[in-house]
């Protein structure tokens, strides 16, 4: 039996060429390009009509990006729980005015809105000192691609709009370079992988100024890279480990809970790690302590509440002890808040579009909406390993990594709810406020992760090719339905090339 080397970036694989499997010798390229296609789409058509300001606290990121573009990477203190600094005053002015219409219900005149860009670009250059703790206190990581972006439009002369769109092309840049980087590394769940970053509220983010994107995709990189090293068997070189530990610092300037997943390298065979399970236990628990030991350092020098920053009744200090007296009490809540919001929350993570009161926000159709998360589970079942890079042999199901992701991923969204229950919600409600549906999507790729190397290879190999390819595009065209209700809401509010 021979075999074809079929090159889609990511997704390279051997296949059998045994006449009943032609019809899907072809099935790695064909959803390279789907996906390619897609990509360029539904992102250029995001970059292009989503109005200025309008995303997920993307006035918030907004000045993040200024103050980091402005070559300031650490946030001023300017009083109790709040952090900021001296920002570009046009930037700030222009989001000022989006911000005043938005709140104003109605649309946004793109000819007003960039001749006031093009009057503030002409100003003399100066600073206004603004507070923005909700995001001043993260890390300045996340919020690099943007930053550069917007410098270089600066140094070219561009306004204000011109600049906030340059931040969004180098975010969706790097997102889309490092999704590439995650394909090439997994063994096996690339394609439920990239169904999850090419998923509606993901790419909005990734077509935004959001820090959302890095949160995402840096993580999901340690979990591919952990599982090829697992599936390669072979000890690792000395760069590579020193390439682990840095990953890890970087998920430490993450979100806080974004730290725990350098814990996967513990998931890393004896052999692999150098030899004995004393090498695995010291390399697992040092990239485990340089991500903690990170986060925890930053967010002691930037202790951000947001409960009392917008006014919400939190009192962290109350809710501790709550926790200290009785723990099965906080149970009873995160418990009841997903009984109450876990239909919600998948809306909210995949349909969702805007951040603003309405007609700025919304959600798109539950009939795209709900069905889309049973062709993601579907589409994990179908991409489990299938052939090696070499020796065109099977691979078998990884129980280990499966069992790896798949119990860490309730743990994940634990952390979240008592983030949330302890920083944002008030003492004695009934359920965790401030929960957001993308927030869970990191616990998603650590499913569909699971999933994906618990299912295998089953067969017949045409069967799961062909159901792969389909469950593959009915994603894009869900996706796709999704994102054309939100083009047609921002083509309303923001009403540009015709």
């Amino acid at each position: 039996m021979s075999s074809r080397k079929l090159i889609g970036r990511g997704f390279v694989e051997r296949v059998s060429m045994a006449p009943a499997g032609a019809a899907f010798r072809l099935e790695p390229i064909l959803i390279a390009v789907l996906a390619v296609a897609y990509f360029a789409l539904f992102g250029g058509l995001l970059l292009a009509r989503t109005p200025p300001f309008a995303a997920q606290d993307e006035a918030f990121h907004w000045q993040r990006v200024l103050q980091i573009a402005d070559g300031h990477l650490l946030a001023q203190t300017l009083g109790p729980n709040s952090w900021g600094g001296p920002i570009d005053r046009a930037g700030y002015l222009q989001m000022l005015y989006h911000i005043d219409r938005i709140q104003k219900h109605g649309p946004v005149d793109p000819v007003e809105a960039h001749a006031l860009s093009d009057h503030l670009a002409a100003q003399p250059p100066a600073v206004e000192v603004v507070s923005f703790p909700s995001s001043a206190s993260f890390a300045p990581l996340a919020y690099l691609p943007q930053a550069a972006a917007v410098a270089a439009a600066r140094a070219a002369g561009l306004g204000p709009l011109g600049q906030m769109q340059a931040g969004r092309v180098g975010n969706l840049a790097v997102y889309g370079l490092m999704v590439a980087a995650i394909l090439r590394a997994l063994p096996a769940g690339r394609v439920a992988v990239l169904a999850l970053a090419l998923s509606p509220v993901a790419l909005q983010s990734a077509c935004s100024l959001s820090a959302d994107p890095l949160n995402l995709t840096l993580p999901v990189l340690m979990l591919a890279l952990v599982w090829r090293l697992r599936d390669r068997g072979m000890p690792l070189g000395r760069g590579e480990g020193a390439g682990l530990v840095a990953l890890s610092a970087a998920l430490g300037l993450l979100k806080l809970t974004m730290a725990p997943f350098a814990g996967a390298v513990l998931y890393l065979p004896a052999a692999v790690a150098g030899g004995s399970w004393r090498s695995r236990v010291t390399l697992g628990g040092l990239c485990l302590v340089v991500a903690v030991g990170i986060a925890v350092l930053w967010n002691a020098a930037y202790p951000f509440v947001p409960g009392p920053y917008w006014g919400t009744g939190a009192d962290p200090a109350a809710q501790l002890a709550r926790l200290r007296a009785d723990p099965t009490e906080a149970l009873r809540v995160f418990a009841a808040t997903v009984r109450d919001w876990a239909v919600m929350w998948w809306r909210d993570g995949y349909g969702r579009y805007g951040g603003h009161p309405p007609p700025w926000h919304g959600y798109a159709s539950d009939r795209w909406v709900l069905p889309a998360f049973w062709v993601l589970m579907g589409l994990a079942l179908c991409d489990g390993p299938s052939r090696r890079d070499a020796g065109d042999r099977p691979s078998r199901r990884d129980a280990g990594f499966a069992a790896g992701c798949l119990v860490p991923a309730p743990a994940y969204a634990l952390l979240v709810l008592a983030a949330f229950w302890v920083g944002f919600t008030p003492v004695g409600s009934a359920t965790v406020d401030g929960v957001q549906g993308r927030y869970f999507l990191p616990m998603h790729a650590l499913v569909l992760l699971g999933l994906a190397a618990a299912a295998g290879a089953w067969r017949p190999a045409g069967l799961r090719r062909g159901l792969r390819l389909a469950l593959f595009a009915a994603a894009l065209a869900l996706g796709g339905a999704v994102l054309a209700e939100v083009l047609d809401v921002w083509k309303g509010l923001w009403p540009v090339g015709g």
